[in-house]
């Protein structure tokens, strides 16, 4: 089994109240460091969920694919549909490029570099972004592998026992 699956399938393996009550330990965990405009993902396939914690609270973007290689945020308050990859965006009619903190889904991390689904979307949109970027996993998510020079490395990965910078 390749990596990626395998770190998918660690992540799957939780049960409910176990997921419910990480994600609870790693949305605390992440408060201190929201501020401003905050881009956030609203998680696919047992992705960490930190948007159903704090999406009343705060000033939220969330990412739509503009084409097969880019992604722009946009407000979590425009209507949403079902984008590709199954995923919730937003209909999208102003981008916000000036993201203050950007929470970053995660299929596995290694050191401060996380693993994606491959396609590169987030890795192209983070490397030119100034934003405090925080990857969000659960411990059984990490795992080595192969850094690739395309690879953006985030200010901090957040688990429910540790901050990784």
């Amino acid at each position: 089994m390749d990596k990626r699956k395998l770190c998918i399938q660690r992540r799957s393996s939780l049960s409910k109240t176990e997921r419910l009550l990480k994600e609870k330990a790693i949305t605390n965990c992440v408060l201190p460091f929201l501020k401003g405009k905050i881009g956030i993902y609203i998680s696919i396939r047992n992705e960490v969920d930190v948007y159903a914690f704090i999406k009343d609270q705060f000033d939220l973007y969330i990412p739509k694919m503009l084409d097969d290689v880019t992604i722009g945020f946009y407000s979590d308050h425009e209507e949403k549909i079902q984008g590709k990859f199954s995923t919730i965006e937003p209909i999208g009619i102003h981008e916000e490029k000036d993201l203050d903190v950007i929470l970053v889904p995660v299929v596995g991390f290694f050191k401060n570099y996380r693993m994606g689904y491959g396609k590169g979307y987030y890795d192209r949109y983070l490397k030119d972004s100034p934003a405090l970027k925080i990857g969000v996993a659960f411990d059984v998510q990490e795992m080595e592998f192969e850094v690739k020079a395309t690879d953006v490395p985030l200010d901090m990965i957040i688990t429910e026992t540790r901050i990784l910078r």
